[in-house]
């Protein structure tokens, strides 16, 4: 009797495998998809047009968006409203800094920058001609890879 009880356990071991590596072989791989990081603290201030004149109001959150298939570049995009932003990055890991001159509007535009892969930080300005104020600077950390 203990004979077909381990004949037993033996198929069901059989099975289990058998069903197993069905299943794993008809999974799908896996894809890189980009990272989208939001800055946690946002940029608010008044930023100056081409004229000089104070306008638009900033009061906006930059993304920074990274990929696998493309290392050590980061897109910013704003997620709010109109923004005339300057990002201030620097890569912790390589000791590179840069800055990204965005304008978020009736014309969005986004900034791409060559940061190198690693650890990155940044702050944000409002931007623009002549003085444009800054109130609030934003700021954020992300990877890239």
């Amino acid at each position: 009797m203990s004979c077909i009880r381990c004949r037993v356990r033996t198929m069901i071991g059989v099975v289990l495998v058998v069903l197993t590596t069905l299943f794993l072989a008809g999974a799908p791989s896996a894809a890189a998809v980009p990272t989208d990081t939001v800055l946690p603290l946002p940029v608010a201030g008044i930023a100056t047009g081409p004229t000089g004149l104070y306008l638009p109001l900033v009061g906006q959150h930059v993304t920074a968006t990274t990929d696998t298939e493309l290392p050590g570049i980061t897109r910013f995009a704003g997620t709010e409203r109109h923004c005339a932003c300057a990002i201030h990055w620097r890569n912790l890991t390589t000791g590179a800094t840069g800055t990204a001159n965005l304008w978020f509007g009736a014309g969005t535009s986004g900034g791409t920058a060559v940061t190198g892969s690693g650890v990155l930080v940044a702050t944000v300005t409002t931007s623009g001609v002549g003085w444009p104020i800054t109130v609030l600077p934003g700021a954020g950390l992300w990877t890239v890879p």
